[in-house]
């Protein structure tokens, strides 16, 4: 996602249901004042129209997008849309909305165009306006040079105050969004130190950068993981982190704002992922399209279900004789399928923290272990209770609290090994997690359950 340049002045209202419906009514009614109606809203205002609007309305809406917002209404897209889009416009419209954007937003549209073309289509080298670039699509998007864009305010350390100021007074059209600090680099580009520019303009216009700049940064190297770029923005509070190579040359920086678009991207795509949607999804995608994208998952859920299926078949005489238990068997399996959630949903945010390690693992196994047994007693307890008062069976009573136990065992030791085996294995926890430890509660507990109430009751 981008952050348009200058329109703070220009955009208040935003997207107001007053100016969707007239849009909608313009679109079937009136197209000629479509033009207009555009002009006054920001280019993320632009996106969030395209993406509330079914596929054959968007041409008409591109056809009247102001020609210099077109670059920013296309990279704040969602991906899908976003691919939509790319589709209607021409190539020499998608070569002049990357010509406008800011080195990071470019260098992923660009390779998102790339991405979209068959062998004869353009390059992503080709569709960067300028060749210093190019380099960016070398870093992996989730990278912290993937994040990075190339736009920094420099200066070197004998330079003054005063100097510095002047210069950002006269060439504020050319500044980068936000420059928010100034990068101290000799004549070599080695990085030397950080000026914030509140610290800038509170310093003597006479003191030279050397003296009033930060002499030991913090900085990254481009290929740390995005990950490790979140939590060092969280930790130490900046809204600017210097990118260098080995030789601490200072490549770009990454922004608070590139912050907050990853950290955006991946809750959405813990949220979704789960679930086996794309994060990124078009509302309005064609029904084929969705059906391909869901369907892998719904038959991996398939597949599951008869496993458990399976497992209750083992026991259909069991089942028969005393019927009780089949009103009974999914509300172990239901306590243990959320037990494993909250267990696996800890450790899967222990591991993006970088809270896990080798050294702590088992530990924190054991701990998940034991509020497993002390939860699942209480329950048990409480579940035994109610299931003595109700059929006046007792002995069913201590079948399902001891089936309640061990499946809180189950979802403790489940939710603990899966994500960590899972990454191991360089499978993303977010997206198999849950599936395999539902299976593990909804198995272990079918079986444990009605287990024991075939050795005890039948």
């Amino acid at each position: 996602m981008t952050h348009p340049k200058h329109y703070e002045d220009t955009f208040h209202k935003g997207l107001t249901d007053e100016a969707y419906v007239a849009i909608l009514d313009a679109l079937t009614t009136n197209t000629g004042s479509l033009g207009r109606l555009l002009a006054d809203l920001h280019p993320a205002d632009i996106a969030d129209l395209l993406e509330r609007l079914p596929r054959p309305q968007r041409p008409l809406i591109m056809a009247h997008v102001p020609y210099e917002h077109l670059g920013d209404v296309v990279a704040e897209l969602e991906d899908g849309v976003q691919e939509h889009i790319l589709q209607i416009l021409r190539p020499e419209e998608v070569k002049h909305a990357i010509a406008e954007l800011e080195s990071d937003d470019a260098a992923d549209l660009a390779q998102h165009v790339e991405d979209l073309s068959d062998e004869s289509g353009p390059d992503a080298e080709d569709l960067m306006a300028d060749h210093q670039q190019k380099y960016l699509l070398d870093y992996d998007a989730d990278t912290a040079g993937g994040m990075m864009q190339l736009e920094v305010v420099t200066a070197l350390p004998h330079q003054t105050v005063g100097e510095v100021l002047d210069y950002l007074r006269s060439n504020a059209e050319g500044m980068p969004n936000n420059p928010g600090t100034v990068f101290v680099v000799n004549s070599h580009r080695k990085l030397q130190g950080t000026v914030s520019l509140h610290r800038l303009i509170r310093a003597q216009t006479g003191a030279t950068l050397d003296s009033v700049m930060r002499k030991s940064p913090l900085t990254i190297m481009p290929h740390v993981p995005s990950e490790e770029v979140i939590r060092i923005f969280e930790k130490y509070d900046i809204h600017n982190l210097a990118v260098v190579n080995k030789k601490d040359e200072l490549l770009g920086r990454i922004t608070i704002d590139d912050v907050l678009d990853a950290v955006q991207a991946n809750a959405a795509y813990q949220q979704t992922a789960a679930a086996g949607v794309g994060d990124s999804e078009d509302l309005f995608a064609p029904v084929a399209e969705t059906t391909r994208h869901r369907l892998p998952w719904l038959f991996i859920n398939l597949l599951t279900a008869i496993m458990a299926a399976a497992v209750i078949a083992l026991f259909e005489n069991s089942i028969a004789q005393l019927t009780t238990l089949a009103v009974l068997m999914p509300i172990v399996a239901s306590m243990g399928g959320n037990a494993t959630t909250q267990t696996q949903t800890v450790i899967i945010r222990g591991m993006a923290l970088g809270q896990i390690t080798k050294q702590n693992a088992f530990a924190l196994l054991k701990k998940e272990f034991m509020a497993g047994g002390y939860i699942g007693t209480l329950l048990a307890l409480l579940m035994a209770l109610g299931v003595g008062l109700l059929y006046g069976n007792w002995m069913l009573a201590v079948v399902i609290a001891l089936a309640t136990v061990a499946n809180h065992l189950i979802a403790a030791l489940a939710g603990w090994m899966t994500p960590l085996v899972l990454k191991k294995f360089k499978y993303d926890p977010a997206i198999s997690t849950g599936v395999i430890t539902t299976t593990f509660t909804d198995v272990g507990g079918f079986f444990v359950f009605l287990g024991l109430a075939t050795l005890l009751l039948l």
